[in-house]
């Protein structure tokens, strides 16, 4: 029985080495007759994997750039001097917010310098542009993504569509519980679906205001546009 078992192993190994050895060939034979399409393929994957390290690293020098332009606004900017921050300075120190976005708006300072550009048209009441860059944010901060929302909602409260406004501002408090600031955004919410004449709503926001945040500062304005039945 010994010696049976020894020739099965044997047998055994043998069936498997003549399987791997059929796969090999199988394989030459496949890259024999198709190498020039896994020449291709492959060469395919070597570009693309070199267009997208090319790709990153230019975002990177480029977020850089844009970062250090960035720099050069920011005190102009919280002078509150909004046409300055936008065109740069006659004596080109700086370039301003609307060349850091149209040349770099893509990375992550550009998209920081679109909602300070939209800010600096809202200030100059250019709602039109502002509602533009407010919705044109896409970067990676929740922060800002909110900031995006309510001034969307800020330009359209500007232009009295107070439903949507409100709606904007509904959105900017939902982007992340984290935000110090959802209770403002729901009260603002309040305030135009109060303009809007739209009781229902102001119920159901008032209610959240108070369910979410019950220390909220903006609880003590709430009778100013709502009081309970």
């Amino acid at each position: 029985m010994a010696k049976l078992g020894k020739t099965l192993s044997k047998s055994s190994k043998g069936n498997t080495e003549e399987k791997m050895m059929l796969y090999y060939y199988k394989a030459v034979e496949y890259f024999e007759k198709n190498k020039n399409r896994v020449y291709t393929a492959l060469t395919i994957l070597v570009v693309i994997i070199a267009v997208i390290f090319i790709y990153f690293r230019n975002q990177s020098a480029k977020n850089e750039t844009a970062a250090l332009e960035l720099s050069k606004v920011k005190q102009v900017y919280a002078m509150d001097m909004f046409q300055m921050s936008i065109n740069g300075d006659s004596l080109g120190t700086f370039k301003g917010l609307q060349y850091i976005v149209d040349n770099y708006g893509s990375t992550e300072s550009g998209e920081t310098a679109k909602m300070m550009l939209a800010n600096c048209y809202y200030n100059l009441r250019e709602f039109d542009k502002a509602e533009k860059y407010y919705k044109d944010y896409s970067g990676k901060s929740d922060m800002l993504q909110a900031a995006s929302y309510a001034g969307v909602g800020a330009v359209l409260e500007a232009k009295s569509d107070f439903v949507n406004a409100a709606k904007n501002y509904e959105k900017a408090s939902t982007v992340s519980k984290k935000l110090y600031n959802n209770d403002e955004y729901l009260f603002y919410a309040i305030r135009s679906f109060y303009f809007a004449k739209d009781a229902e709503n102001i119920k159901k926001v008032v209610k959240t205001l108070k369910t979410d945040y019950p220390k909220s500062k903006y609880l003590s304005q709430i009778p100013r546009y709502y009081t309970e039945d």
